[in-house]
C-alpha cells in the first residue's frame, strides 16, 4: 500500500491507467456503501456529479432522499475524498516523471473536474527517458538553504493572498478553489522552494508550511481579506492539504531537473478552478427539524410565536463570536401574506407568512437575507463576500400539537442552501449551527411561556 502514497520512482502508462481508474471509481463504491448504511438505498441517476464528483455527491443524495447524514458518514466521506486525492496525486507525479514532463501536472490531478481530463492525458503520454538527480541530504543545512526557506514562506503567503484575492473578490468563489486546491498549492510552492537548494528533510519542511499558513492567515486579516472566525474553521481542512501539497513540492524539488518557473504551472490551476466553480456554482439544500415540550397550552405558545422577544435570552460563545442570531420578531397583520419582521445580530430581514392556522402551525418565507455573520475583525468592514449569499434560510415553519394533560409540543423545520465547497466539510457546521440556532429560540419560548402561564 505505501505503493500508492509514495512520491518516489515512475510509473508506466497502463499501470498507471489502472491504479487511477481503481482508485478514481472506487469513490463511488465507497458513496454507496456510506448512503446504504443508513437503510437508503443510493439513487446514482439523479445527478451527473456523482459521476465526477462521487463522494461530495452524497450530500446532493439529500435533496432526493431526504435522508439526513449522519456526522459519521459525512467525516468518513471526507476523510476518503482527502486520501484518494492523495493517491492520484502521488500517482499523477510518477507518471509524469516516467513521461519527463513538468511534475506540477500532479497538483492538477487532485481539483475535481479538471483531474478527469489530466488523468486521460497522463495515460496516454508515453513514457521518456527522464533525467533525475537527488538533491543534497537535509545534513548541515547552511545559511543559503534557510535563505530558500525563507523565500519559501514568503512565496506562500503572496500565494495565500493571491488565492483570497482573485477567488473571492473576483469570482466569488468559496469551494474547492479556495479551501481545498489553494491550501494544496501554497504548501507545494512553500516546501519546493524552500527545499530546492538542499533536501531540508520532512521534520524542517512540515514547519515551513505552518509558519507560511499561519503569516499567510495573519495577512489575510491585516488586508481586511478575511475575518479571524473564518480562517479558524477553515484551518483544519487547510494544514492537512497543505502538508499533503508539501510532499508534493518537496518531491518536485528532490527529483526534478526543471526550471523553477514551472511551479507557475501549479498555480494556473487556481484561477482554472475559480473559472470552473463561477460557471458551476455549488448549491446544498438541507432540512433541519427541532422538537420541544411546552407544558402550557397552544393558543399560549401562539402568542409567544406572534411576537418573540429573545433580547434577554442568553447568547452561547459561537454567536458571540460573530455568527448571525435571532434577536426579536414580530408580525405585522394577519394571516396569508402578512409580514414578519425578523431583527437578526447582522441585521433585519423580512418574512412572508405562508402558513397562518391560529393556535396550529405558522410559517414564514424569507424574502430578503442578512448577512450570515459578521467577521471578527479589527477592521468595522472585512472584504469577504461569504458573509452574504454564501448561507442562506429559506423557509421555517412551527407547528403545534396538542399534548394530553394540557402541554404542546412545538416542531420547528427550517430549510436552508448552503453555497461553500467543499460541502462534507462544511455542511456538519452549517448544521450544527442551525440547530443551536433553533434550539436556544425554542427553549427561550419555552422558557417564557411558562413562567407567563404560572402567574
Amino acid at each position: 500500500m505505501r505503493f500508492l502514497f509514495s512520491f518516489t520512482g515512475r510509473i508506466r502508462p497502463f499501470p498507471y491507467a489502472l491504479w487511477s481508474a481503481g482508485v478514481f471509481f472506487s469513490q463511488h463504491l465507497i458513496a454507496k456503501y456510506l448512503f446504504s448504511m443508513q437503510a437508503r438505498p443510493f439513487t446514482m441517476a439523479q445527478s451527473w456529479w456523482f459521476y465526477v464528483m462521487p463522494l461530495p455527491s452524497l450530500a446532493r443524495q439529500t435533496i432526493y432522499s431526504g435522508k439526513i447524514l449522519t456526522a459519521m458518514v459525512v467525516m468518513s466521506a471526507l476523510a476518503c475524498m482527502v486520501i484518494a486525492g492523495w493517491v492520484l496525486t502521488a500517482l499523477a507525479f510518477r507518471r509524469a516523471a516516467d513521461a519527463d514532463i513538468t511534475a506540477w501536472i500532479a497538483a492538477w490531478a487532485l481539483a475535481p473536474i479538471v483531474q478527469i481530463p489530466v488523468m486521460l492525458a497522463l495515460c496516454l503520454l508515453p513514457s521518456r527517458l527522464a533525467r533525475h538527480h537527488s538533491a543534497p541530504g537535509p545534513d548541515d543545512v547552511g545559511a543559503s538553504d534557510w535563505a530558500a526557506a525563507v523565500q519559501g514562506v514568503l512565496a506562500g503567503i503572496g500565494v495565500t493572498l493571491f488565492a483570497v484575492a482573485v477567488g473571492a473578490l473576483v469570482f466569488g468563489s468559496y469551494g474547492y478553489g479556495i479551501f481545498v486546491v489553494s491550501p494544496f498549492i501554497i504548501g507545494a510552492t512553500t516546501a519546493y522552494l524552500g527545499n530546492r537548494r538542499r533536501d531540508l528533510g520532512a521534520s524542517r519542511t512540515v514547519p515551513l508550511i505552518l509558519i507560511a499558513l499561519m503569516l499567510g492567515g495573519i495577512a489575510l486579516i491585516v488586508s481586511a481579506l478575511e475575518g479571524i472566525v473564518c480562517i479558524v474553521l477553515a484551518s483544519p481542512l487547510a494544514i492537512g492539504l497543505a502538508v499533503l501539497g508539501g510532499l508534493l513540492g518537496r518531491a518536485i524539488a528532490i527529483y526534478s531537473r526543471r526550471s523553477p518557473q514551472q511551479a507557475a504551472f501549479g498555480l494556473a490551476l487556481l484561477p482554472l478552478m475559480f473559472t470552473v466553480e463561477s460557471v458551476l456554482p455549488p448549491a446544498i439544500h438541507f432540512e433541519t427539524q427541532s422538537t420541544i415540550e411546552i407544558n402550557a397550552a397552544p393558543e399560549a405558545v401562539w402568542a409567544a410565536l406572534v411576537l418573540t422577544d429573545l433580547s434577554d435570552a442568553p447568547v452561547p460563545l459561537v454567536f458571540r463570536l460573530g455568527v448571525a442570531y435571532p434577536v426579536r420578531g414580530e408580525i405585522v397583520g394577519e394571516g396569508v401574506g402578512a409580514i414578519r419582521r425578523g431583527e437578526f445580530s447582522t441585521g433585519t430581514a423580512d418574512e412572508r407568512v405562508t402558513e397562518w392556522v391560529p393556535n396550529r402551525k405558522l410559517a414564514f418565507v424569507m424574502m430578503n437575507q442578512v448577512p450570515a455573520m459578521r467577521e471578527l475583525s479589527p477592521y468595522a468592514h472585512v472584504h469577504a463576500p461569504h458573509v452574504s449569499g454564501y448561507f442562506s434560510t429559506t423557509y421555517t415553519s412551527f407547528e403545534l400539537l396538542s399534548r394530553a394533560g394540557g402541554g404542546t409540543e412545538v416542531v420547528e423545520r427550517t430549510r436552508h442552501e448552503l453555497r461553500l465547497e467543499p460541502v462534507l466539510y462544511w455542511l456538519p457546521l452549517a448544521r450544527w449551527i442551525v440547530n443551536e440556532n433553533n434550539a436556544r429560540v425554542l427553549a427561550h419560548i419555552k422558557r417564557n411561556v411558562e413562567r407567563r402561564t404560572k402567574r
